[in-house]
């Protein structure tokens, strides 16, 4: 017993991280993995050990912990990005939906996206751009009920109007999250499957699929990513996902009137601004925080009559 009980002690000293398995259930279970195979992981409860078959298992993401098994506090870790195996739609949305939300403000609405568990989270800047008052709601599924929790206390954190993003932060953030992750290094394919979550027109959490366009469409000096996937006014901040079930763009316009020409800001400029967040900050008493440039008089038969200038789809 003894000897068993200096074992556990010795793999949770030298384990640095906790693994999240998400089971198929929508349980979560969190401790240090001791093995993993392609049937079953092994998981250290510290007094036992559990091991779950990978048939039973949605998603396995790794956690960074501290010394004492309690999830960090570091501003300067505002964002996960990991490789995990490939999940069906079906599976990511179930796993992700309740880290998209509802962004509301008196002149319309938007998505958002969950981006750690301390309550900071992604939207365009123009669903938020000259409002005030700002209300974030999240839609907990608890067992067949759905739970809507309106925030209303909503921090400004950076702007970076001239890449459309910005990020908030809830204050008072007690509820358990599943944070989106983002791919590590950029890997986009023209035609590979993705998917969007988000509230067009205020229907709240609707998922949408199609493919990748093309990778690299250029609008006002910005490459955005072209998507196929069904998008509108409701959809602008919201996660566009791929097969991985990674974030890799953030939608935020389409062409008016036309079918299945949507549009998305790669999620790199999204990891620059929170890598460099100091540099975004906002401060809502400097009027040089969050300025936008003025859009340059346009060339006279630019877009012609059969051609529509995308706009924000909020």
């Amino acid at each position: 017993m003894r000897v068993h009980l200096c074992l556990i002690l010795t793999l949770l000293a030298t384990a640095g991280f906790a693994e999240d398995v998400v089971l198929k259930g929508g349980a979560k279970v969190q401790a240090p993995l001791l093995k993993g195979s392609d049937g079953a992981v092994v998981l250290d409860l510290g007094y036992d050990v559990l091991r779950i078959p990978r048939n039973e298992i949605l998603a396995v993401y790794e956690d960074q912990q501290t010394e004492a098994g309690t999830a960090p506090v570091d501003t300067n870790q505002l964002y996960s990005a990991q490789s995990p195996e490939r999940i069906s739609t079906e599976e990511a949305s179930k796993l992700y939906s309740p880290s998209v939300v509802l962004v509301k403000t008196a002149a319309g609405l938007g998505s958002g996206f969950f981006i750690n568990k301390q309550g900071y989270l992604i939207t365009n800047f123009h669903v938020i751009a000259g409002e005030k008052h700002i209300s974030v709601t999240q839609f907990l599924l608890e067992g067949k009920v759905l739970r809507r929790v309106v925030h209303k206390e909503v921090e400004i954190v950076a702007a970076a109007p001239f890449h459309d993003l910005v990020v908030l932060r809830l204050e008072d953030f007690d509820t358990a999250v599943t944070p989106v992750i983002f791919e590590p290094e950029e890997n986009l394919n023209i035609g590979e499957t993705v998917f969007a979550i988000g509230n067009p027109l205020g229907l709240e959490r609707t998922v949408t699929e199609g493919v990748l366009s093309q990778t690299h469409r250029n609008f006002g000096g910005i490459l955005y990513l072209q998507v196929d996937a069904p998008v509108n006014p409701g959809n602008s901040g919201g996660p566009l996902f791929n097969a991985r079930g990674q974030v890799v763009g953030i939608i935020n316009m389409g062409v008016p009137s036309m079918e299945g020409l949507n549009f998305a800001i790669p999620a790199r400029h999204a990891k620059y601004i929170l890598d460099h967040i100091d540099a975004f900050a906002y401060d809502a008493t400097n009027p040089e925080s969050g300025f936008v440039y003025p859009d340059p008089p346009r060339r006279p038969g630019k877009f012609s009559s059969e051609q529509k200038e995308p706009t924000h789809v909020r």
